[in-house]
């Protein structure tokens, strides 16, 4: 009885004689099995442009997944390249999913998750150091700043003016003594003897 029940279980799993996983990628493949002979039934085989075109759209928009679709695509092109005499190279070929892009049951789909998920916490926590580390670095910048007098532009411009302020008292006590004796000896200031 067990074994009735896996057959009819797997006969609605099979579609175009591949036996699939699951009850959703049988479905999908179903869908695209219809899909595939609607094509069929409107594809003028005399228009060699229509038929080519409508190849190159159905590769470039990824349409077909399953394995039902894919298969129609590979005799499609086969016929383009081997009946049709096409070079090879004007034919796209057909992007295939990669093998661990469907996991096949809720055990695998589990460890994929899992394992996604362990590789985006390691990331989070370098991001997460990282952030630290710079907002580390941006502090102690700030500190030594405000800390240390003998940095930054301001500073060195006081000091500079500072010392040319200097200058100029001296400048300035010097000239008032040098007028004051000019006038004990009777010189008059701009006149050439």
């Amino acid at each position: 009885m067990e074994q009735e029940q896996n057959v009819s279980e797997e006969q609605g799993l099979i579609v175009g004689g591949f036996l699939f996983g699951s009850n959703k990628d049988a479905q999908n493949a179903l869908r695209e099995q219809r899909n595939v002979e609607a094509l069929k039934e409107k594809i003028d085989f005399n228009n060699v442009n229509e038929i080519t075109a409508l190849y190159k759209r159905l590769v470039e928009r990824k349409v077909f997944k399953t394995l039902v679709g894919l298969q129609f695509l590979s005799e499609y092109r086969e016929y383009l390249v081997e009946d049709l005499h096409m070079d090879e190279a004007d034919v796209p070929y057909i992007y295939v999913l990669p093998s661990g892009g469907f996991p096949r049951n809720k055990q695998e789909q589990l460890e994929f998750l899992q394992n996604e998920n362990q590789k985006i916490e390691a990331e989070k926590r370098k991001y997460v150091i990282s952030t630290f580390v710079l907002i580390g670095v941006i502090i102690a910048m700030f500190i030594i700043t405000v800390l240390n007098p003998n940095v930054g532009y301001i500073n060195t411009e006081n000091k500079i003016l500072n010392r040319y302020a200097g200058w100029e008292e001296d400048l300035t006590r010097r000239e008032a003594e040098i007028r004051e004796r000019e006038a004990e000896l009777g010189i008059s200031p701009g006149k050439d003897n």
